[in-house]
């Protein structure tokens, strides 16, 4: 009995610790070396070779090898079903089609959010180590029901990310 209790709690613990790994893996600070806190970066649409379109236009970040992806898809689906943001409005690009234009992201997947052709967001999809939907600004962003007075470039926000390396 005195065993099966030792094997019992060791499997729990080592059980407990993989899945903390894992699952806490890849979240942490969305631009853990602050490079936005030191530079001001900013991007147009037409850099992106996307034409501007009235109202709001989103440009996701995702990258198929980071493991954070899956969950931004959730998001991605949304701007679709929940925030009716037709397809032409949406736009893929990756971090390295960003950085070719002088934008660099400190992580994926990321978010671009331009009103009327303006970037007035940059961040992850939502807070949180699995990024979940009910923990998202972007619907009060898109609802605007939040008014920012200019760019908000989202690195202090904790998400689960994979953080890119710059190039040289």
């Amino acid at each position: 009995m005195n065993a099966a209790l030792v094997l019992f709690f060791s499997w729990l613990l080592l059980g407990s610790l993989l899945l903390f790994r894992f699952g806490f893996a890849f979240y942490g600070t969305f631009d853990e070396e602050q490079r936005w806190h030191t530079a001001t970066p900013s991007v147009t649409l037409a850099q992106l070779a996307i034409p501007v379109t009235a109202g709001w236009q989103v440009v996701h970040v995702l990258d198929s090898h980071c493991g954070c992806s899956r969950f931004a898809k959730e998001h991605a689906a949304m701007f679709t079903s929940q925030y009716a943001l037709a397809e032409q409005q949406q736009s893929y690009r990756t971090a390295q089609e960003l950085a070719a234009v002088g934008f660099i992201i400190p992580a994926v997947p990321a978010v671009l959010l331009f009103d009327q052709g303006i970037l007035i967001y940059a961040g992850p999809y939502a807070s949180g180590p699995l990024c979940s939907t009910q923990q998202s600004f972007l619907h009060s962003l898109i609802s605007r029901q939040t008014q920012l007075e200019g760019l908000w470039l989202n690195g202090e926000s904790k998400a689960c990310r994979c953080l890119v390396t710059p190039t040289s």
